[in-house]
């Protein structure tokens, strides 16, 4: 039941994959976004310039506004043009979600080979067993259905805010180009709050895809596997792992558990470990495992690196022993999506050293 070196290396280079996956749909969908709005954008002033001159130096009224041709127009092509961002989201993830997840699946032989004895024949079967497309198709049917779900209408959400925003109005003064400024600035905001949920959407699918993709090939597997591994990348400066993964990362959890279901858009993925090599018959000596500690790698952090990851009230409390490392991640329910571990926030956390210093008294 030792993770290896070569395990890591797979693993990482996996990591290093699936990351790539979802930074080429990442750019892709805000490169889409910021042509989108450069689209848009012109409508948009014609239409607030408009709206300025008919208010007779006030801001029109919603009554007014819907009645105006250009802002009726201008809403239309935001619309229409978020339509088009929602629909370029669904394709971009579905896409990324297949690669993703193949990669996710044919990896494991090679995890669960590199911890069993060189040339063993569980070894081999692990490295050359037979995949099961079927099983991806069905992963990324899901994908599709999650993004088509009644709560992400993007188009719409983005297109409702906007009209309010431009329904609120601004508050003219004596410089109408210095309001049609801070008005398009506004509506700027709005438009761009549809590319923060695709993202957030689309990132969090991708890697649900893959990890979802691993359990099934870890389940091909289970005669010679103890569970999974929860794993995160414990770089602070190229992953900024949170307080909750970190007290997650190398906890064992047995294969019919999904998972990791890590916070949204987190990036934890699940690390086969086979059972102990005297459990499978193996007569000989089993190296040491190597899944590095995530508190010792913590303790060797400078001091503001772990203030910037923990916060520096959660890490005075970690500290002085009034909590604990199991008591920072903390079990979210989201309606209509999964559930997710997260960060808890310190003001449980102090309740919670309350509780236990007044239990000791």
């Amino acid at each position: 039941m030792a993770i290896t070196a070569e395990t890591l290396r797979i693993a990482e280079q996996l990591r290093r994959q699936v990351g790539s996956i979802v930074d080429n749909v990442t750019n892709s969908l805000v490169s889409a976004w910021v042509r989108a709005w450069d689209e848009v954008v012109w409508e948009v002033v014609a239409a607030i310039g408009e709206l300025l001159q008919i208010g007779d130096g006030k801001w029109p009224s919603r009554r007014q506004i819907e009645r105006t041709a250009r802002a009726v127009r201008a809403l239309d092509l935001i619309g229409a043009t978020l339509e088009r961002l929602a629909a370029l989201t669904r394709s971009q993830t579905v896409t990324g979600a297949t690669e993703a997840a193949r990669l996710g699946i044919q990896a494991q032989g090679d995890l669960i080979a590199s911890q069993l004895p060189y040339g063993s024949t569980q070894a081999l079967r692990a490295r050359y067993g037979v995949q099961q497309p079927d099983a991806i198709d069905a992963i990324v049917r899901r994908t599709a259905e999650q993004i088509n779900a009644r709560h992400w209408p993007l188009a719409d959400a983005a297109t409702r805010r906007m009209k309010q925003e431009l329904v609120r109005g601004v508050v003219v003064g004596d410089n109408p180009r210095t309001a049609a400024a801070r008005m398009v600035k506004n509506l700027e905001g709005e438009f761009n709050g549809g590319l923060t949920r695709a993202l957030n959407l689309s990132r969090t699918e991708i890697l649900d895809a893959h990890r979802q993709s691993a359990e099934i090939g870890q389940e091909t597997h289970e005669d010679v596997l103890d569970g999974w591994v929860w794993h995160c990348e414990l770089n602070s400066s190229r992953s900024r792992t949170c307080p909750s993964c970190f007290a997650l990362h190398g906890t064992l959890h047995p294969l019919s558990e999904p998972g990791p279901i890590d916070h949204q858009q987190g990036r934890c993925s699940r690390t086969p470990r086979t059972k102990s090599w005297a459990d499978l018959g193996f007569d000989i000596e089993e190296p040491d495992d190597l899944i590095p500690d995530a508190r010792a790698i913590f303790d060797a952090l400078p001091e503001a690196e772990q203030v910037a990851i923990m916060g520096r009230r959660r890490l005075e409390l970690l500290r002085s022993g009034e909590i604990e490392w199991e008591d920072l991640p903390e079990l979210r329910t989201t309606p209509d999506w999964r559930d997710s571990w997260g960060v808890r926030p310190v003001k449980d956390l102090e309740r919670i050293a309350r509780q236990r210093r007044q239990r000791a008294a």
